[in-house]
C-alpha cells in the first residue's frame, strides 16, 4: 500500500489541477466516498488537497483523484491501527507531532497577519510610486533593440554554391516573393525558418553575431539586407522593426513600480510586526553545542 500510496502522490501533486465532477447533493459535504472498510467526505478530501495549487487540480483526471481517494482511505486506517500501536506515546514520535503542530499553527497564523497587513495598505500606491519613479528615473531604462528575420544557407560542400543559392533567394524577395514563405522553404536556420525567419524577441546591442548584427542595425524597418556572411553561412537579413534607447514613462511602468511600492510597504511592516518576537540578545553557542547540534 505505501509503494502504491508513494506513486499516486507524486502524481497527483506534479500535475496542474483537480476536477472533481460530483452531483448537486454532494454541495453540502453530506456524501462520503467508500472503498468498502471506510468512508471520507468531500469536506475531508478538500482539506487534504488544501495546499494543492488550484490549477494543479484542474489537470489531474478521475482516474487519478480515484486513486488518491483510495489512499486517503487507507492512509486513515493505517493511521488508527498506529494509535492502536501506541507508536504515538514514542518521545521522537511525540517531538515530532508537537513540531508539526508548531508549524502548522505558525503558518496559519502568519497567512493570517499577511493578509491582515495586506488590507491595511492604502488602496491607491500611485502617488507613492510616482514618487519612487523619480527618484529612481534613471534605472527605469529602454535599451536600443531591433526585431529581425533572416534566412540562413549553411554551405555544404562548395561554398560558392551557397552564397549562389543565397543570391538566388535574395533575388526573388527583390523580385516579390513573400520573405516568411521563403524562409520556412529554404532557411537552413530549422529554429527561426518555422516563424518566418524572425528571431524571438527584441536584439539588443551585443546579442547577435558581430558581422550579422552591424548589418542588421543599419537597415530601415522592412528593408533588406545584402547576402552577409558570417560563420554560420550566409545570410539575407530584414529588419522588422526597430527600437531607440529611452527612459520608460511612468504610465510605461505604472504597475511594476506600485508591485514593487506594495512589496516594500508589506515587508516593512511584516518586519515591524515580527520585532516583538525577537529575542533580547544573541544567542550565544559554546563549541562543545555547536558540534552536538552538528551531528545528525
Amino acid at each position: 500500500m505505501l509503494q502504491f500510496r508513494s506513486f499516486v502522490l507524486p502524481v497527483l501533486f506534479a500535475v496542474h489541477a483537480i476536477t472533481l465532477s460530483l452531483p448537486a447533493s454532494a454541495a453540502d459535504g453530506a456524501v462520503a466516498m467508500t472503498d468498502g472498510k471506510s468512508s471520507i467526505t468531500i469536506p475531508e478530501i478538500r482539506l487534504e488537497l488544501e495546499g494543492v495549487p488550484a490549477d494543479v487540480r484542474a489537470r489531474v483526471g478521475k482516474a487519478q483523484m480515484t486513486r488518491y481517494v483510495e489512499s486517503q482511505l487507507s492512509d486513515r486506517r493505517i493511521a488508527e491501527a498506529a494509535e492502536k500501536s501506541g507508536i504515538g506515546n514514542q518521545a521522537d514520535v511525540k517531538q515530532r507531532i508537537v513540531k508539526a503542530r508548531r508549524d502548522v499553527i505558525i503558518k496559519a497564523y502568519m497567512d493570517a497577519q499577511a493578509e491582515k497587513i495586506a488590507a491595511e495598505l492604502p488602496k491607491d500606491l500611485t502617488a507613492l510610486a510616482r514618487e519612487r519613479y523619480e527618484r529612481d528615473k534613471a534605472t527605469y531604462k529602454q535599451s536600443e533593440a531591433i526585431r529581425v528575420a533572416h534566412i540562413l544557407v549553411v554551405p555544404a560542400e562548395n561554398d560558392a554554391a551557397a552564397k549562389a543559392k543565397a543570391e538566388k533567394l535574395l533575388a526573388e524577395l527583390k523580385a516579390g516573393a513573400n520573405f516568411a514563405e521563403v524562409a520556412k522553404a529554404n532557411s537552413d536556420d530549422k529554429g527561426s525558418a518555422s516563424s518566418g525567419g524572425e528571431l524571438p524577441g527584441w536584439m539588443e546591442r551585443g546579442k547577435l553575431v558581430p558581422t550579422f548584427e552591424k548589418v542588421a542595425y543599419e537597415l530601415k524597418p522592412n528593408e533588406l539586407s545584402a547576402v552577409v556572411q558570417s560563420q554560420y553561412g550566409y545570410h539575407i537579413i530584414k529588419l522588422l522593426e526597430y527600437r531607440p534607447a529611452k527612459t520608460l514613462s511612468f504610465d510605461e511602468v505604472k504597475e511594476q513600480v506600485v508591485d514593487a511600492v506594495r512589496k516594500q510597504l508589506t515587508n516593512e511592516r511584516r518586519a515591524e510586526w515580527l520585532k516583538q518576537f525577537l529575542g533580547s540578545k544573541p544567542v550565544e553557542l559554546d563549541d562543545a553545542t555547536y558540534e552536538a547540534l552538528k551531528k545528525p
